[in-house]
């Protein structure tokens, strides 16, 4: 068992907190049983409840090593804040030695739109995130939430640069994979079994960290949401998507691949406007965009929605395999964000003290 972190119900005082989760990775039996050990401050006060299972990523027909689950700890009847929290088998004792993490207090932003861009691992072009980040505050987003594994210096200075900002925030991710099972997130050390499951406990650490938040993205460093008039998330949603379809849980959105191996297309430096070639958009690597209070669970590309709501799917042709024989088309449309886009990412470059 491993834990990655802990993460308490969004409310506005702990005495109100009537469960932790605990997002891990699990290789115990389905069978197992799992006592919850809360401690207090310094370890003093000690609280024991029943583990149970939240969540559980169910992806192809084969078994990890490794299961992505959430379990969930009961501070129904609990004294004192709990700070730090672990798991023991049924029957074991609390012993303060055991391994903890500590209770994040997640904050409540009942009117926020959140972004969750899962793992920022191996190396990232700097100046491409700067242009990501920069376009994610034009979209009025409030926060973003990454796990961090490991990175190239520049982009770790990014990264830190806006977490100061409190744009983002940066939870760890183990340099070193649990489990026995060699993988990695590298498309050339990627396990099929494994690989989904260990990219699955970033997007439950997102579900419980923006509970709080009123919409939520789930979209990697390389992918922009754009709407045709440069709506803002929030108000894309409640001006066009939620008035047409009140009772969804999340809107999954079609996407449209600009393959750089088409060759540069439009103008340079930033890359949103320097290839202007996609694809039409297609159902695939689809992503969404969910609101947090109508969800059961989520994944990089799948929706539960609670009962009586709805997930909005799109529609159109399901499978490509020949990317470089599809005919490209032109799109222009990041030219007209491009001079603000531009002159926020050169602030930023020259602050962090980059080229």
């Amino acid at each position: 068992m491993h834990i990655f972190n802990s993460i308490a119900e969004a409310k506005t005082n702990w005495q109100s907190v009537e469960w932790i989760v605990l997002n891990v990775l699990d290789g115990s039996s389905y069978f197992s049983y799992f006592n919850c050990c809360l401690f207090g401050e310094n370890m003093l006060s000690i609280h024991r409840s029943e583990a149970s299972i939240k969540n559980t990523h169910i992806q192809g027909s084969e078994l990890p090593e490794l299961t992505a689950r959430q379990y969930m700890c009961s501070t129904k009847h609990i004294t004192f804040k709990p700070v730090y929290v672990g798991l023991v088998e049924y029957g074991m004792p609390c012993d303060p030695c055991i391994t903890v993490k500590p209770v994040i207090y997640p904050i409540i932003k009942e009117h926020g739109t959140a972004v969750c861009a899962k793992i920022a691992f191996n190396h990232l072009n700097p100046g491409h995130l700067i242009e990501w980040f920069e376009y994610q505050k034009l979209m009025y987003v409030d926060t973003i939430v990454v796990m961090l594994q490991y990175l190239n210096d520049e982009a770790l200075k990014v990264l830190t640069f806006y977490a100061r900002q409190g744009f983002l925030k940066i939870l760890q991710y183990p340099a070193v994979l649990p489990g026995q099972t060699d993988r990695g997130f590298e498309s050339t050390n990627w396990h099929s079994e494994q690989s989904p499951h260990d990219e699955q406990v970033a997007v439950y650490t997102c579900q419980t960290y923006l509970q709080g938040y009123e919409f939520v993205a789930v979209i990697d460093f390389d992918e922009f949401i754009v709407h045709d008039k440069f709506m803002s998330y929030m108000t894309m949603l409640k001006s066009e998507l939620l008035p047409a379809y009140p009772d969804a849980a999340a809107f999954t959105l079609n996407v449209s691949f600009f393959i750089t191996d088409w060759g540069v297309s439009g103008v340079e430096p930033l890359l949103t406007s320097k290839y202007i070639q996609r694809t039409l958009p297609r159902f695939e690597r689809y992503k969404n965009l969910y609101i947090p209070d109508r969800i059961q669970n989520i994944n990089t590309h799948e929706i539960q929605p609670k009962e009586g709501y709805k997930r909005k799917c799109p529609r159109g042709d399901y499978k490509w395999k020949y990317c470089m024989r599809i005919t490209p088309s032109i799109d222009k449309k990041m030219y007209q964000l491009m001079p603000k886009l531009l002159s926020h990412v050169i602030d930023v470059k020259a602050r962090i003290g980059i080229s």
